[in-house]
């Protein structure tokens, strides 16, 4: 496509760029987004004898959508300007008629009325500095940022994690209680995971799928007694997860009983090598030695005077515990949390620092690493899949599926530089010039010193060893070498001390 003008009007007058056209590898190049037009379209027009632009218009159907034409018609005017090698101003635009631009579903339907919800450390996290952002329908901090400024605030928060003891509010995870004689077997036909065979005071994690086969939710499932479970689901998830579990329930008409207590629990993320000695050093009924809770097991008990149910388990690769509390008890637990881990440096840190803790360990997000159409096959997720079970919602289709050559795969990326900038998630990954993939995580990692990331690619370049191609903000294209996804402590022994 040749280069089109770059529009200069009289002195201190705006100036109109170039628009960012970059040749698509198939050659769609959108002008005309209503009418499915492409660059090409416009150049034939003229290269028929339309030249004028009204012409142009008609003959090509141009700025005629429901848009007419104010998304079109500058960039429609500069490709007749550079295929006529005349001057935009000599080629006009076509008339702008009403609507300019489609009405907001907002405006139709009256005001708006976002209902946002806080936790119960909502005000405790405000007084302690954090910088709140919306999760869903939930606000959480997102960092907690001084005069240092919001980078190395983050960058703080995840030595922090990595060095002493951190604390994160995790009370917008759902949470289930799963109760009844079936209930074991009810979390098996749920869930990929064998769960009726889970003994009594253990933790095993739940992946999720629909019925096409496809990942959409995951958390965990706390064995409380024989007929007692409690599941968690992810932050989004959690009202939709409750919807799905009684709609099948209804079909399976199992004796089971479900309630969605994602608000009667709060929960607290205590994480990092000093985690223990902070929990040891609260009165409570709970023994937290090495040797009596050991990793995936769950206690219930009190601690600090606080009714809780506490599991080891984590999101950022460090001796870990998720405790979870009763609404009315959060604020205590909180306090004397924070007092009990003060000689040990304890500080509270955020969604960012969680999210780069995370991804050093090559742990998901779903809804971030996955879309509508990820399988566990494509994520290296097969050891979640129990070959025990006849039956697990999705396993039909995931059958069905496998069939067929898997066409990505879930890899992880380093680049011994900073990305900021050039490099983001949503970038496509390119193969021998086609698009085969995309970003689904990266950032700088204070932790390795380097920029790491998450990417589907094709198989054959997935493997570790290997590279791939990224294709920057831009438009320039660098190759990243491929590595394991596990970046920090791949063997686990740090979540295991």
């Amino acid at each position: 496509m040749p280069e089109l003008p770059t529009i200069g009007n009289a002195k201190g007058s705006a100036v109109n760029y170039t628009p960012a056209l970059r040749p698509h590898p198939k050659g769609h190049d959108f002008i005309d987004f209503d009418e499915d037009l492409q660059s090409r379209d416009i150049w034939n027009a003229v290269a028929d004898g339309y030249s004028e632009l009204e012409l142009v218009k008609r003959f090509s159907t141009v700025g005629m959508g429901p848009s007419q034409g104010r998304h079109s018609a500058l960039n429609t005017a500069r490709i007749v300007a550079a295929a006529t090698k005349r001057s935009v101003g000599s080629v006009g635009i076509t008339t702008s008629r009403p609507p300019f631009g489609p009405e907001r579903l907002g405006l139709l339907a009256g005001p708006a009325h976002h209902h946002f919800r806080h936790t119960a450390l909502h005000e405790d996290l405000l007084a302690a500095g954090a910088r709140m952002i919306p999760v869903g329908a939930w606000w959480r901090p997102s960092c907690f940022a001084g005069a240092s400024g919001v980078g190395p605030a983050i960058e703080a928060e995840v030595r922090t994690v990595r060095n002493a003891v951190g604390m994160l509010d995790v009370s917008t995870l759902g949470k289930m209680a799963v109760r009844g004689p079936d209930a074991g077997l009810f979390l098996d036909r749920f869930y990929t995971m064998m769960h009726s065979s889970q003994p009594v005071g253990k933790v095993r994690y739940c992946l999720m799928l629909n019925e096409m086969g496809s990942v959409v939710d995951d958390g965990v499932a706390y064995r409380v007694t024989d007929t007692h479970y409690h599941v968690t689901t992810t932050t989004g998830a959690a009202a939709r997860v409750y919807a799905e579990m009684t709609w099948w329930n209804a079909q399976w008409k199992l004796d089971v009983d479900i309630q969605n207590i994602t608000g009667a629990f709060s929960g607290i993320n205590l994480t990092g090598p000093l985690a223990r000695k902070v929990l040891e050093d609260l009165d409570g009924d709970i023994d937290f030695s090495a040797g009596a809770f050991r990793f995936l097991d769950g206690r219930t008990g009190t601690l600090a005077g606080c009714p809780v149910l506490a599991m080891r388990i984590g999101f950022t690769g460090e001796l870990s515990y998720e405790i979870h509390v009763p609404y009315s008890s959060t604020r205590r637990l909180w306090k004397a949390l924070l007092e009990a881990g003060e000689p040990c440096g304890i500080k509270p840190y955020g969604l960012e620092a969680s999210r780069i803790l995370r991804l050093e360990k090559g742990y998901i997000i779903i809804g971030q690493d996955t879309d509508a159409l990820t399988t566990p096959d494509e994520l290296s997720m097969e050891w979640a899949l129990s070959k025990k079970k006849p039956f697990f919602i999705g396993r039909t289709a995931l059958q069905h599926r496998r069939r067929f050559p898997m066409s990505r795969k879930l890899c992880g990326f380093r680049f011994d530089g900073e990305l900021a900038g050039f490099i983001a998630e949503g970038c496509l990954v390119y193969r021998q010039g086609n698009p085969a993939g995309f970003v689904s995580s990266c950032a700088w990692s204070p932790t390795l010193g380097a920029s790491i990331g998450l990417a589907y690619a094709h198989p054959d370049d997935a493997r570790p060893g290997g590279a791939i191609d990224i294709r920057g903000l831009d438009g320039t294209t660098i190759t990243v070498p491929v590595v394991s996804p596990h970046f920090y402590d791949p063997q686990n022994n740090r979540q295991d001390i």
